[in-house]
């Protein structure tokens, strides 16, 4: 409950930028999405990967998933990340929404498949690498291999080792400034109200997914956050019946605990 200071970090991405020659430089954003959905459309899905993150919620992994199947990619996978528990407040799981992924059919069992990933990166048959919400070189990827990839599509909202190395750079928002729907690791399903604004040109995750699906694919169905909940709720058993408006204060079991 006290790590929020990172919201004001130095380290903010603020801007989103796309590689020109061997530098990024600053773009708007209806370029920026261009240029990484015309940079993944140089490949098949079996060519690229997606790194997601237990940290998005709901109606992000959701639109992960609509993105993977839009770019045909069976490679995808979250971060998991662990420490000790006490079994009453603290639990070992220390990714927020483990659950939605697995419900949301992100991951079956998170990092299973990274090692698949950093292997098909280190061989060149893995060219194009999407990261979420994650640092890509903390999970085996070096440098010089990420500054290796023809497209290396980052979201992220802080600068970090990997974000150098992008190919188009996607400024996002941090947990304080969206609105969206996370399951704990009890089986409840809790909303997100956004408390204060994003900074600079940093836009909310599930617009900029949204905004890369429909730049690669050219379709598009879903305006407001609403609308992709209502695609989850329409899509997926346990969700079913729900919005978010529906969601009380005290959230709705969803899944057995």
């Amino acid at each position: 409950r006290l790590n929020f200071d990172y919201l004001q970090s130095e380290k903010r991405l603020l801007q989103p930028e796309i590689l020109a020659g061997d530098k990024l430089i600053p773009a708007d954003w209806k370029t920026a999405i261009a240029h990484a959905a015309g940079q993944l459309k140089h490949f098949n899905g079996w060519e690229i990967a997606i790194i997601a993150s237990g940290r998005m919620t709901n109606e992000e992994l959701w639109l992960t998933r609509q993105l993977a199947t839009a770019l045909n990619v069976d490679l995808i996978d979250i971060v998991p990340r662990t420490g000790p528990s006490d079994d009453i407040l603290l639990s070992a799981d220390r990714n927020p929404n483990t659950n939605g992924a697995r419900l949301l059919g992100v991951t079956n069992y998170p990092g299973s498949r990274l090692r698949e990933i950093v292997d098909g990166v280190a061989s060149g048959r893995i060219r194009g690498l999407v990261a979420l919400g994650e640092d890509a070189a903390e999970i085996g990827l070096t440098s010089q291999q990420l500054s290796a990839l023809p497209a290396f599509v980052v979201m992220n909202m802080l600068a970090n080792e990997s974000t150098k190395a992008a190919t188009a750079l996607l400024p996002s928002f941090g947990f304080a400034e969206k609105r969206g729907s996370m399951i704990n690791g009890k089986g409840r399903l809790q909303r997100l109200n956004r408390a204060v604004r994003g900074p600079g040109q940093a836009r909310d995750d599930w617009e900029i997914l949204r905004d890369l699906i429909q730049a690669y694919s050219g379709r598009n169905g879903i305006y407001t956050i609403e609308d992709v909940f209502k695609q989850m709720s329409e899509s997926v058993q346990p969700l079913a019946g729900l919005s978010l408006s529906k969601i009380a204060d005290l959230g709705v079991q969803v899944l057995q605990a």
